[in-house]
């Protein structure tokens, strides 16, 4: 029997913390900055722009959110569905917050979404569009973690 990998729906998503890089994006950024290095010492000054390479790697790290079967990642936060106890919506300020034990609160924004339209009204209908997407899908995931969860204003 096959295992199958486990599929993530990826968004993008403007949170605090920058992900965790992957280790292709490692392995670059290292090679990178070693050849910057080698690069500026054979051809100082102008050999310095080569440091250009690995930052542009290290900023270009994507801000994401991915639900996964189980859990989500936003960062380096995880939260796993089976620890949710509490499902807190609240549609008209475009905020959703998941309560773990321990009172953990983790939260998503309508406002941190982005988007590639330039005129306002479009601007806040993708938003809630992408908001209402992300928020029906993980409470569906919570529930079927764990049925008993409690969601509110949904």
């Amino acid at each position: 029997m096959a295992t199958e990998a486990a599929a993530f729906a990826v968004f993008k998503y403007k949170h605090g913390s920058r992900s965790r890089m992957s280790p292709a994006r490692r392995k670059w950024l290292l090679g990178t900055l070693l050849l910057a290095a080698l690069g500026s010492i054979v051809l100082f000054p102008g050999g310095l722009a080569l440091f250009l390479a690995p930052l542009l790697v290290w900023l270009t790290v994507p801000r994401q959110l991915a639900l996964g079967p189980r859990y989500l990642i936003c960062g380096e936060v995880i939260v796993y569905y089976g620890n949710v106890d509490q499902v807190l919506l609240d549609r008209q300020a475009g905020k959703l917050t998941l309560v773990s034990a321990g009172d953990r609160r983790f939260s998503i924004e309508r406002e941190r979404f982005p988007t590639n339209a330039r005129k306002s009204h479009k601007i806040a209908a993708n938003k809630e569009a992408k908001f209402g997407k992300v928020a029906g899908k993980l409470i569906e995931k919570i529930r079927h973690a764990s049925p008993a969860v409690e969601v509110s204003g949904a």
